[in-house]
């Protein structure tokens, strides 16, 4: 399998570039091997964007998906449902109002100078087809029967966090199903700024500052003094949901559920959790939320070769009902294509077992690291914020499998460190084999100040670990460390 292939031999050199990861027609990633490479890829530079041969799949059209929209003419996009194009319509006549915009279907055919912005909504929003459905539509190929599959990853999900399986919704990618939660409060609580407590993953706060109506307010630490700032600003303004991570990304930062939730119950708003961190099996954090967000591409599925999301509704939650609601209409079950359902379904099979490991082999790994000499700092929940992390770790579950870290004389020794490094090199994490990127660099390369202003340092490394055994990935970590500098 090609998963087991880059668990033994793992795509990390430098004519490793752009191959795609793992060696399927519908990977999710691509290689970037070097540091170099991250910054050609970041300033779009012609050496380095030949050689990819696809991207993820928000990011980059996937080629299966460049060559339905081909089928239909240029400048044009194809959504999951009409409703999605709608409402790409809608975001791309509030940068235009006079542009001429038509759909056809699920499919959106927009001016030529409107293409980043459209760029834009399908990365942030989350919605578009998937390179199965795009190659469905290419060989006119009928969708499977995939009704078995839906209720299978729901019990599974039901399982796993203990919600009831009428209180779980699916999403063709994780961003949709944050987007559709974003969607919910802005019509409950309309015209009002949503909160984004702590430094999260990009695209969650890029999704509320550019699709929402008000600009977000935007605490970046999450920490005892942002909490008491915020405290002071619900005083005086009204918001319409705080949206949160639980851990944070890439930070592994654990925020004060217990206060954020008494703030919320006292100023009438709901609280969204991002909880993919927590690989579905390893917390609690759902009595703390109205809703909850997961991305299925990540630690559920394991192969990035499928996308998925879900969002999983508190029912004893103030908004729970009001949110119920709105997903009536925002929530489109055919959103989520069937052969897509049928391959996480089939992927998650041993999602339980599979996070067991990798919390296992990351606690260890951490370890070897904390204590290494030339290793500044180690973000991982076992050492971040650990007794808030604690409170709502289940009693089998970890500490999960994604961890950053900064060397001491970063800007000395990284680059060499990275190139040096024998792991997997591309975007996504939570895959059952080890994979790593340069995630400040990667996903903040325009704006590295802002995002050191925040904690993040354009030299932290961040590593998702997957199922190769402990000492050999130590092993891994210790030829790179002792990379010649140049």
């Amino acid at each position: 399998m090609p998963q087991e292939s880059l668990r033994k031999k793992p795509l990390c050199r430098a004519e490793d570039l752009g191959k795609p990861i793992p060696d399927t027609k519908h990977a999710i990633s691509m290689c970037l091997p070097r540091w170099r490479d991250v910054v050609g890829y970041e300033e779009r530079d012609p050496a380095t964007m030949e050689k990819l041969q696809l991207g993820y799949p928000r990011f980059l059209y996937h080629p299966l998906v460049q060559q339905a929209f081909d089928q239909e003419g240029e400048n044009v996009q194809i959504y999951s449902t009409r409703k999605a194009a709608e409402r790409c319509r809608a975001y791309l006549l509030s940068k235009e109002p006079a542009a001429d915009i038509e759909l056809r279907g699920e499919a959106i055919h927009y001016p030529a100078a409107l293409a980043e912005h459209a760029k834009d909504y399908w990365q942030h929003a989350g919605e578009g087809v998937s390179s199965r459905w795009a190659e469905a539509m290419l060989e006119g190929a009928p969708a499977p029967d995939d009704a078995a599959a839906r209720q299978e990853i729901i019990e599974r999900l039901a399982d796993f966090t203990g919600a009831a399986p009428e209180h779980i919704y699916l999403f063709p990618s994780g961003m949709a199903a944050i987007n559709a939660a974003f969607l919910a409060v802005q019509e409950i609580n309309a015209d009002r700024p949503s909160v984004q407590f702590a430094f999260p993953y990009g695209d969650t706060l890029k999704l509320q500052n550019k699709l929402g109506s008000r600009e977000p307010l935007f605490y970046s630490r999450g920490d005892a003094d942002d909490l008491h700032a915020l405290e002071n600003e619900l005083a005086s303004t009204k918001i319409n949901g705080l949206f949160c991570e639980f851990p944070t990304n890439p930070l592994l930062t654990c925020v004060d559920l217990p206060k954020l939730r008494a703030l919320a119950d006292e100023h009438a708003f709901p609280i969204i959790i991002d909880e993919t961190l927590g690989a579905c099996v390893n917390q609690n954090t759902l009595p703390f939320s109205d809703v909850s967000a997961i991305s299925l591409t990540k630690f559920f599925s394991g192969t990035s070769d499928v996308m998925g999301g879900a969002l999983i509704l508190n029912p004893d939650a103030p908004f729970a009902e009001r949110i119920k609601n709105q997903l009536k209409t925002i929530h489109e079950p055919e959103a989520f294509y069937p052969a897509d359902v049928i391959q996480l379904a089939k992927d998650s099979r041993c999602c339980r077992a599979r996070v067991a490991k990798i919390n296992a082999t990351a606690l260890t790994v951490c370890e070897y690291l904390n204590a290494h000499p030339a290793v500044e700092s180690v973000y991982y929940p076992a050492f971040t914020d650990r007794a808030m992390y604690d409170r709502v770790r289940r009693p089998d579950g970890g500490y999960g499998g994604l961890f950053s870290f900064v060397l001491k004389d970063a800007a000395k020794h990284t680059e060499a460190f990275y190139d040096a490094l024998e792991i997997t090199k591309g975007p996504n994490l939570g895959t059952s084999f080890s994979l790593c990127c340069p995630f400040t660099l990667i996903a903040h390369y325009h704006e590295l100040e802002w995002a050191e202003s925040a904690g993040a340092s354009r030299w932290l490394v961040r590593v998702s670990v997957g199922t190769e055994a402990a000492d050999e990935l130590i092993a891994r970590f210790d030829r790179a460390l002792g990379a010649p500098q140049p």
